[in-house]
Order: structure tokens, then C-alpha cells, then sequence
């Protein structure tokens, strides 16, 4: 592959794309330097070339935090060599094992430890100079558009409380991006708690500043980047078709190979008893770890993992994609500081065992990581690679000729922010009612309802069956908005002056603020027995567990092969309510007939694993169609019959809170509490929502069916109504009046190239929009009404 050392990208070797991909990790980092270390030796001898390098092979090197940095090592030129890389792949480890301890110092004793937890209460635990120092004495000034292959490093920005993905591929209709790689990775690796947040500019010819970036840890938007590399592409191949000969949803000529710094996934540290009793500061500090962080960072890697399968295995490609992650660390091999050489060397031999061990991939029917005993080990898997490059076959995708849509809706988390969404689907169901009668409901016109959190609570109030209405739903639309105004002051009780003040920032920091037990009698009392099975209509509802430190999605459509996820709906609804801070965790298990426990469950809030359902509810349909593609008439990637209407609950993006001059001095108290506010959950939280409203345009795009795909979201709110909990009654009042504005806002949509949101001219209001939605959501449900007559 020739080296573009520019914007422009080049043709793919073998008509393939081939991506690599790099997690975030600290210290970590050591684990993936020695698997690139390995893959690169064997491509020297399969090429018989000593010179050959990763940047050579791969169209793309992706990277987050730790990844970043690793990223742009492989792709910088090295002036002094011709303009190759900066660094080979086997000097990746003995860097790490030099500078780390200095990047990462370590204090001894009992009282340098207390020194140490005072300074990162106060600030970031480490001050990051010698890491910057470092970063820009190896990198230079090289800018983003000289590297030898294209990169994709994630950041993000905490004053626009959304992803910057530095890439490539944007560099022609965003030049603003193109930036010191030393800067990009500074920014990348900026962990909130652990090193300072990046402020920097870019400039014109004049030094007049274009653009202004105040970046953190690009973890909080994809720690594991590989899906945002593949989006990236895409976005590519929609722009320019004819310069790249495959199609954009042709996932089946990407070759893809995405690196894990490992987890203590398997160590099963916490569990939701202890965790419900937690406050503040132990979901910041517990035993050397950071929970919180490790919970937000190891559900997005899962998340990603497992969509990049479910896509992989639509196409019957799963070769590939290669996942290598170490599940197994303990103790100071699973953080990302503790810098000792005895713990860095250690890292090392975990590297060099994982090139040993059985390929795993995650079962699509469990969420687990099972051996697949027929690929050999991860070191086998890698030797075929090169090979895999060569004889890659291109399966059909057989085209559809059934016209029948699958109908989804999915509603974010929030908090009492769930009224924003009641508005709107109030508004709708009233639309459906003027078109098919009264007792229209919105559980008859989805095939899917998904919610994470408050809107999981929301979907369970329109799928769940009225005992005493033969088969109608609990909730009519229109009841969702006044049981909020009514509930939520009890949920949510709050105490004035400047007494009741205190006590809660008290308790917050030794408990959750709220204690939970009316909203947990108030779920009980509404769904009763309810169970999963007995919904109206197919729901998905995301929590996350905390004991395996993995998604726990609960779906209709996993119950065929895994009947243990049929628990009542008050626990799956009081399990993904549990947000971390506010709510305690929520235990409870599974039995069979004889009373034995055939499941434990230790969860806490969806909002951790995917605020924004969207992208799982499409995830799991394409599942039930790779398992029944016979039943539901479509390709597992005909995105262009999916009709999705996802609504977010607000945010305060506008109103810029925070700045990097601002949280670079944050220590753990200002990043749990600051304002009223949570800004560690509020950014993962608001980087969730984007990544999954981004992957979704892009695919939707892609097929030229932006129409079938309504986001509704208002990023304008300011103060107590951005907040979660804040249950007066004014702010309540003043949140129906925001979903009364936004429908009457203009459609708005994610600007593929800058990320922004930005209004669609000719489709009109929110409120418009739906009543289009209504007719086609209609339409659909008379369509499959007629074929499921004439079938009969």
C-alpha cells in the first residue's frame, strides 16, 4: 500500500480495508505493543522485507488514550529515515518500559499514600509534564496530515460536551483538524482524575485562532475506537465512491484486527449489595481503582465489540475480525498507573500469554467470551492474517424483496428528563389515534420499544399489559408526562437551606443520594409480576452488570436461547433506574421451579452501557434475523427497512459549563460534584449519546435512507433543567414546556463532518416529522395486517 502522507486516501491493498485498532489503557499500552511486536515480525518474514512496517499494511491505525499514542508511534514519519515510521512495533514495549515510572511516579508509605489520595481529591493525580514533554519531543511538530497511513484518535471535548475524532479522512472538508499529533495526543490520554485536561488552538496563516479544542481522554467517547474507525471509512466511501471499489456497507471487505489492554473482567470485584451502599467517593476511589471509570470504559469496549460481531456475523465474515483482549488481570496488572518494573514487566509476560491462548469471541446469545478451540491461539490467528489479506471471499448479500419495515423506537436515559420524551410521544400516539381510532397505542405500531433508564421505565409503562384491559398497555402515551409530575418529587425529595444543602453533600459522598425505596414500591406496585415475556410488543432494555463488569442486556429476543433473562419487569426497570451517585445498585436472582438459583444479577444503570439504546435495539433485530431469516423477510443489513424514531431527554451542550483551563485543575470531588451536577457522568453519559446518533447517520446515509431515522434531541437546556433530579414543581412545569418547544423546533440532524447537529430545511418541525412517522408507522402495521391475512 502506497503512503498517502497526506488527506487523501489511498486505494486499499487487495480491494480489502484493513484496520487496526489500539484500546485505551495507560500502562497497559505494554500488552497490544507486544502483539504488534509479534504481527510485525511475521510480516517481515512473510515478505521477507526487515524493513517492513504495521503502517505499510493497514489503510487504517486507530487508537484511544493509550492507543493514540501508540497509533501515531506506528504512523509518524521519521524524518531522519526517508519518511519511515517513527517507530518499528517491537520498539513499542521497551518504550513503555523506560518512560512509564517517570510519566506515572510512584510514591512509598503509608503517608505518601495519604498525600496521594489528598492531591487527586484535589486535582489530577499526576501533573502530566513529562508525558507532554515526551509527547512533543518524539513527535515534533508533525501535523495530522503527514502521517504514513491514515489515523483515527478519538478525544473529547468538555466544553461542547461531545466526541472530536481526529481523522484523516476529515481533513478535506475540515481543515481545523489538522493539528500537531503531539497535541492529539496529549488530548487522547487525558483522563479525568489522572493528568490535566488539554487546552490548545489552531491557527491560520495570520495566527488568527480558527478553532479551539479543550479535549480529554477520548475513553469517555470510544476506548475502544475500532467502530468509529470503520464509521470513518464509510463516511469516506459516501463522499467519494468511485475513489474506494467497495460499497459503504460492504463490512465484509474490512479486515479488521482490534487490540484490548486487558480488564479484571473475570476478577468479579464488586458486586451490587456492596455497591448499592456506596457514595461518591468509593465509586471514585476503591482499593487503587477508579469504578466508575472502569464501568463507563469497560461497557463501551463490550458495546462495541459486541456490535462489531453481530455486523461480522450478519455477513458470515468473522474471520474477519479479530478481537485478542486478556480478560483475566488482577490487581495491579488491571490499572492503569501502578508503574513499579515489577508490575510493568508483568504486563509484558501478560502480553506475551496472550499470544498462547485459544481465540475468543463473544457469544451473541450470552454476551461472554467463549474459545473457539478450531481457531488456535491468538499468535496462529496472527500468522494467518497476511493470508486472510490474500483470499478474502465476498459472500452475496441477498437483497430483499419484502417491503414490510421493522419499526423502532428507542427513548435515552435521563432522569426526570423522561417528560421531554413523554411530550413527544404523547404528541405521536395522538397522531395515530386521528389515523386508525382511539384505541390506538403505541406498543401496536413498534415492533421494538428500547430504554435505557428513565426511558426504560418509559418503554415498560407502553409495552407492559393492562390486567384489566385485555391485552391494551399499562400506560397510554399521553398518562406518561402527569405520572412523572406527580412521582417525581417523591423519587427525588429535596431538602432547602442551606442545612438540608449540607446534609446532602454529606450523604452523596458517603451513599447514594437517594435511597430508592419508593421508586422501588411505586415500579413493584405498577408491573406487579410482569415478566419479560409478556410485553405487548418486543422491548430491549440495557443495564449494566457490575459484579462481571458487563452489559446486561435484558431483550425479548434472547429469551429462546436464554431463558434466564425472564425476570419481572419492576427488576429490570429498578436495575437500569440505579445510576451510580443517585440510586443504590439492585440485586436479585433468577429461580427455577424448585427454588434454586439459576442466575444472580448485580446491576446498575443501562446509562452505562448505552444511554442512548438506539444502536443495541438494531443490534439485537439483527441478530433475530441472522437466527430467523425466514420469519422476518429481511437481510441482516437492510438498514433501509428499518423505519427508527430515537429520542433523546435533553441536554445542556449549548450552554458550554466547563472548559479545559477549568478541569484541568479538577481533582475527584469536582468531577463527582460540581454545581449540582455529576461532570464524570455527564460526559460519559453525553459521549454515549453522540457516538450512537453518529454510527447511526452514517449507516443511514450510507443507504441514502436518512427519512427512515428521526432523532430528536434538544441540546439547549440550561441549569436545573439539564439535571437529573431537581423535582421541583416549577422545573418539572418548566421541562413539559420544553417538549412542547421542541416539537415545534426544526428537524435537526448530526453533521457527518463536524459532528454538530444542524437543521434540515426542507423536512420541516419536530412536530411535522412525526405526523409523517405516524402515517408511515400506520401504513407499516397495515401492510404486515394484510400479508399476515393472506397468509393465513
Amino acid at each position: 500500500m502506497e503512503n498517502p502522507s497526506s488527506s487523501e486516501t489511498q486505494p486499499p491493498k487487495y480491494d480489502l480495508i484493513t484496520v487496526l485498532s489500539i484500546d485505551g489503557g495507560g500502562i497497559r499500552g505494554i500488552i497490544p505493543g507486544v502483539i504488534l511486536d509479534y504481527l510485525e515480525s511475521q510480516l517481515q518474514e512473510i515478505d521477507g522485507d526487515k524493513d517492513a512496517r504495521l503502517a505499510d499494511y493497514f489503510d487504517i491505525i486507530s487508537g484511544t488514550s493509550t492507543g493514540g499514542l501508540v497509533t501515531a508511534m506506528l504512523a509518524a514519519p521519521d524524518p531522519k529515515a526517508n519518511n519511515r515510521p517513527l517507530f518499528s512495533a517491537k520498539d513499542i514495549v521497551p518504550f513503555y518500559l523506560k518512560n512509564s515510572p517517570k510519566i506515572f511516579p510512584q510514591t512509598g508509605g503509608i503517608f505518601a499514600s495519604l498525600v496521594n489520595v489528598g492531591k487527586a481529591l484535589m486535582g489530577p493525580k499526576y501533573d502530566g509534564k513529562y508525558l507532554h514533554e515526551l509527547i512533543r519531543k518524539i513527535l515534533g511538530d508533525t501535523m495530522l496530515h503527514q502521517t504514513l497511513t491514515n489515523v483515527v484518535i478519538p478525544a473529547f471535548d468538555v466544553k461542547k460536551l461531545q466526541p472530536t475524532i481526529f481523522s484523516s479522512f476529515q481533513l478535506e472538508t475540515e481543515a481545523a483538524l489538522d493539528v500537531a499529533l503531539s497535541d492529539i495526543c496529549i488530548a487522547t490520554s487525558a483522563a479525568p482524575t489522572y493528568l490535566p485536561a488539554h487546552y490548545f488552538t489552531k491557527e491560520d496563516g495570520q495566527g488568527k485562532v480558527i478553532k479551539e479544542f479543550n479535549l480529554i481522554d477520548g475513553g469517555l467517547a470510544a476506548n475502544n475506537p475500532t467502530l468509529v474507525a470503520i464509521r470513518e471509512v464509510t463516511k469516506k466511501i459516501i463522499r467519494k465512491p468511485d475513489a474506494t471499489p467497495i460499497n459503504p456497507l460492504d463490512y465484509d471487505r474490512f479486515l479488521v484486527l482490534s487490540l484490548g489492554t486487558g480488564s479484571n473482567m473475570s476478577e468479579q470485584k464488586y458486586n451490587a449489595k456492596a455497591v448499592s451502599k456506596w457514595g461518591i467517593l468509593t465509586w471514585l476511589v476503591n482499593s487503587g481503582s477508579t469504578p466508575i471509570i472502569d464501568c463507563f470504559s469497560e461497557a463501551s469496549i463490550d458495546m462495541v465489540d459486541y456490535h462489531n460481531v453481530v455486523v461480522f456475523s450478519a455477513l458470515q465474515s468473522e474471520d474477519n475480525y479479530l478481537r485478542i483482549q486478556d480478560n483475566t488481570l488482577k490487581g495491579d496488572l488491571a490499572s492503569v498507573d501502578v508503574a513499579t518494573k515489577e508490575n510493568l514487566d508483568n504486563l509484558v509476560r501478560v502480553g506475551e500469554e496472550l499470544l498462547k491462548k485459544t481465540v475468543t469471541r463473544v457469544n451473541l446469545d450470552t454476551g461472554h467470551y467463549d474459545p473457539l478451540p478450531d481457531q488456535g491461539t491468538n499468535a496462529e490467528a496472527l500468522k494467518s492474517f497476511q493470508t486472510a489479506m490474500e483470499n478474502v471471499s465476498s459472500p452475496e448479500i441477498p437483497v430483499s424483496k419484502d417491503e414490510n419495515f421493522i419499526t423502532v423506537l428507542s427513548i435515552d436515559g435521563g432522569g426526570i428528563r423522561g417528560i421531554i420524551p413523554g411530550v413527544l410521544l404523547a404528541y405521536l400516539e395522538s397522531q395515530l389515534q386521528e389515523l386508525d381510532g382511539e384505541d390506538a397505542r403505541l406498543a401496536d405500531y413498534f415492533d421494538v420499544i428500547a430504554g435505557t433508564s428513565t426511558g426504560g421505565l418509559v418503554a415498560a409503562m407502553l409495552t407492559a399489559p393492562n390486567p384489566n384491559a385485555n391485552k391494551r398497555p399499562l400506560f397510554s402515551a399521553k398518562e406518561i408526562v402527569p405520572f412523572y409530575l406527580q412521582k417525581s418529587p417523591q423519587i427525588f425529595p429535596h431538602t432547602r437551606g442551606v442545612f438540608g444543602w449540607l446534609k446532602n453533600i454529606a450523604k452523596t459522598l458517603t451513599g447514594p443520594k437517594y435511597d430508592g425505596k419508593y421508586l422501588h414500591e411505586l415500579i413493584r406496585k405498577k408491573l406487579g409480576d410482569t415478566k419479560l415475556h409478556q410485553t405487548l410488543t418486543n422491548v430491549v432494555i440495557p443495564t449494566f452488570d457490575i459484579k462481571t463488569l458487563q452489559p446486561t442486556i435484558f431483550s425479548s429476543f434472547k429469551l429462546a436461547t436464554e431463558a434466564a433473562l425472564d425476570v419481572e419487569l419492576s427488576d429490570i426497570c429498578i436495575a437500569t433506574s440505579a445510576a451510580p451517585t443517585f440510586l443504590p445498585a439492585h440485586y436479585f436472582t433468577k429461580q427455577d421451579e424448585r427454588g434454586n438459583v439459576v442466575r444472580e444479577f448485580n446491576l446498575v444503570d443501562g446509562g452505562v452501557a448505552a444511554n442512548n439504546p438506539t444502536l443495541v435495539a438494531i443490534r439485537e433485530l439483527t441478530k433475530q434475523i441472522i437466527r430467523k431469516p425466514n420469519e422476518i423477510g429481511i437481510s441482516p443489513l437492510n438498514y433501509d427497512r428499518f423505519l427508527v424514531l430515537s429520542l433523546g431527554t435533553g441536554s445542556n451542550k449549548k450552554e458550554h459549563k466547563y472548559d479545559a483551563k477549568m478541569v484541568s485543575k479538577w481533582g475527584i470531588l469536582s468531577w463527582v460534584f460540581k454545581s449540582g451536577f455529576t461532570p464524570i457522568i455527564h460526559c460519559f453519559s453525553e459521549a454515549s449519546n453522540d457516538m450512537v446518533d453518529y454510527h447511526n447517520c452514517v449507516v443511514f446515509r450510507a443507504l441514502q435512507s436518512e427519512d427512515n431515522y428521526l432523532r430528536i434531541q434538544d441540546d439547549t437546556l440550561k441549569g436545573d433543567l439539564a439535571s437529573l433530579d431537581v423535582a421541583t414543581e416549577e422545573n418539572l412545569n418548566n421541562l413539559v414546556i420544553v417538549g412542547e418547544k421542541l416539537l415545534k423546533k426544526k428537524v435537526t440532524r448530526v453533521n457527518l463532518d463536524t459532528g454538530l447537529y444542524e437543521p434540515v430545511p426542507d423536512k420541516g418541525t419536530n412536530e411535522e416529522a412525526l405526523k409523517r412517522f405516524a402515517k408511515s408507522l400506520s401504513d407499516a402495521r397495515k401492510k404486515k395486517k394484510f400479508d399476515s391475512q393472506d397468509r393465513n
